[in-house]
């Protein structure tokens, strides 16, 4: 049925984000704060994102780090107890 009105769920993901972006506009635009407050407040915001987003990456690039050596560890491994193939 969703598709017959060509939407789905990635039709109300879209409208969803475009909501929240609106909305997000709309309370900066009417919030009872000066444009030195509202710019400070974003900068902080910002600042935060940043920050998290740095800590994601550096939580992953570790996690793929570990991942990495493991397998490379349990190939050598494998490498060492497999016997070489036959000459012939």
């Amino acid at each position: 049925m969703a598709s017959e009105r060509g939407g789905g769920a990635g039709a109300y993901l879209g409208w969803f984000l475009f909501g929240a972006t609106v909305g997000g506009l709309a309370a900066l635009l009417l919030t009872p704060r000066t444009g030195e407050e509202s710019r400070d407040f974003l900068s902080d915001r910002a600042g935060d994102w940043l920050d998290k987003g740095r800590d994601l990456v550096e939580d992953g690039a570790e996690r793929l780090r570990t991942a990495f050596e493991a397998g490379r560890d349990a190939m050598r491994e494998e490498l060492r107890r497999t016997p070489p193939p036959a000459q012939g």
